[in-house]
């Protein structure tokens, strides 16, 4: 899952485009793009034209979820959600490593972090972060977004470039999100419907440019796990537009994945949807991120004792 270290050590030559106030990062090297962002892939998002402003909502303590990350039924990660929001503004975090034979293997742990507004249909990033170690080996990435327009992006370290890489266009810049932003849905003012699934994603993580594709909807009852009442189930595409490899395997074979699914569960008293179940098919089993807490843990209760 993780790419080679001695590959993103090598840096490449810094390109500033024509619609950025600063330059670009090249490429997001591709232990980064699979770890901590393969836990944002399945996920929501919407159409992000001209901002709106969401509902007020005042401000709300934040809601956490503890997430169990799994390979072929056994456990290799987990992760922490915190959803902070206040009237349309929001602040998602999340925090998380691999464990088990994974971590002794890869010993890779981060976090990342998303900050913007509500609109009514979907999360406006302002500033994305991501600071994850692979190893000894620091990755970091920043974005500063405006109203949906890319103004600034780095990636450290930045990975060599390749000659089949799509170059990333201005245009490709502009109405994006990033790859936790897009975790969190508006629900709206109508009960859940499948019809929130109808979306098209664009994501921006810092130089890889793709869409995300929703579809499919099916309102769904849960009643087991840490949530119980109806949820979203989505399934998913993702498709490359820029600063993929056209050429490369690993591309051709997640474009073509027709077995990507999302659970969305609404927060209690938010008006939003977050991530319940997570996943994704591979040539090799499948990937499974679960939530196994969903807020703020119940408080033990003495049991009942039953007279005769």
């Amino acid at each position: 899952m993780l790419g080679s270290v001695s590959r993103h050590r090598r840096q490449a030559r810094r390109r500033t485009s024509p619609h950025a106030a600063w330059p670009l990062g090249k490429a997001v090297p591709r232990g980064q793009t699979r770890g901590l962002i393969a836990a944002a892939l399945a996920l929501s998002g919407g159409s992000f034209g001209q901002a709106q402003g969401a509902p007020r909502i005042g401000a709300a303590p934040p809601f956490v979820v503890h997430y169990a990350l799994s390979f072929l039924s056994l456990p290799v990660g987990q992760a922490d959600l915190t959803t902070a929001l206040t009237d349309d503004r929001y602040t998602l975090t999340i925090e998380g490593g691999l464990t088990g034979l994974a971590g002794w293997f890869f010993q890779g742990s981060g976090s990342a972090e998303s900050r913007g507004h509500l609109s009514k249909v979907a999360a406006v990033p302002d500033a994305f972060r991501i600071d994850s170690h692979y190893g000894t080996m620091p990755v970091l990435v920043r974005i500063a977004y405006n109203a949906g327009l890319v103004r600034k992006a780095e990636v450290e370290p930045e990975p060599a470039p390749k000659p089949d890489r799509v170059p990333v266009r201005p245009a490709d810049l502009i109405g994006v999100t990033d790859p936790v932003g897009m975790l969190i849905v508006p629900e709206g003012s109508a009960s859940l419907t499948a019809s929130l699934c109808d979306r098209r994603i664009p994501i921006f993580d810092g130089a890889v440019r793709a869409d995300l594709v929703l579809s499919r909807g099916a309102v769904v009852a849960v009643d087991k796990g840490p949530y119980h009442g109806p949820a979203l189930d989505c399934r998913v595409r993702w498709v490359p537009v820029a600063e993929h490899r056209a050429k490369g395997s690993s591309v051709r074979r997640m474009a073509q994945n027709d077995d990507l699914h999302v659970r969305l569960a609404p927060v209690p008293g938010r008006g939003v949807l977050l991530p319940l179940v997570i996943t994704v098919a591979t040539g090799w089993g499948t990937a499974r991120i679960e939530a196994t807490q969903w807020g703020a843990p119940q408080r033990a209760t003495a049991p009942s004792v039953r007279s005769d």
